[in-house]
């Protein structure tokens, strides 16, 4: 894990103290990331999962996890991606989760685990091989694509919010700037 993340997201350096400015505005940061959260995941369950929150999280984590391996940190497009943005799997393809796999990520009971994944691979947001599940092209365009389309809009929204609130706040002066300390009365011996 990196020790200072603002090496790696070009969007923190452009704050010259981001633990100041998310101190000053930390409620309005929190508010417009749950809302974005709880939209997201709501939009989720609703329109791909059927109100089915497990089955929601079991797709997620095997939809990443089946894939990571393919799109190493910092990927851009042109490196791992075909001019449809797809991933072109000629060599590698996805990996399979194994049902302890996915019962050790998600948390999730095993037979609840292994009943929902049938589910999502009869729904054919899944397929089932020899050494387990991974994520399915068969739904994916353009259900996902426009799904994908609306939640990137909504989540770079939410960044802009956010850095907004960051940014006003580090441009407020501290509780002491601009303002005349009362001077202490020294305190005497005799006294």
């Amino acid at each position: 894990m990196l020790s200072r993340p603002q090496a790696a997201v070009p969007l923190l350096g452009q704050l010259q103290d981001f633990d100041r400015a998310f101190d000053k505005a930390f409620v309005l940061a929190a508010f417009a990331m749950n809302r974005h959260l709880i939209d997201h995941m709501l939009r989720i369950a609703r329109n791909l999962t059927l109100d089915d929150y497990e089955a929601m999280i079991i797709w997620g984590v095997v939809a990443h996890q089946s894939i990571a391996h393919l799109l190493p940190p910092g990927s851009v497009p042109a490196a791992v991606l075909n001019d449809r943005g797809r991933l072109d799997l000629h060599d590698e393809g996805p990996r399979p989760l194994r049902l302890r796999d996915v019962v050790q990520i998600t948390r999730i009971p095993r037979e609840t685990v292994r009943r929902k994944l049938d589910k999502l691979t009869a729904q054919q947001w899944l397929e089932r091989t020899p050494q387990g599940w991974v994520i399915s092209g068969a739904r994916s365009d353009p259900i996902l694509r426009d799904f994908t389309r609306e939640s990137v809009r909504r989540f770079l929204m939410a960044a802009d919010e956010v850095m907004r609130a960051l940014r006003a706040a580090e441009a407020m002066p501290d509780a002491t700037d601009g303002r005349a300390t009362a001077a202490v009365p020294a305190t005497s011996a005799h006294a």
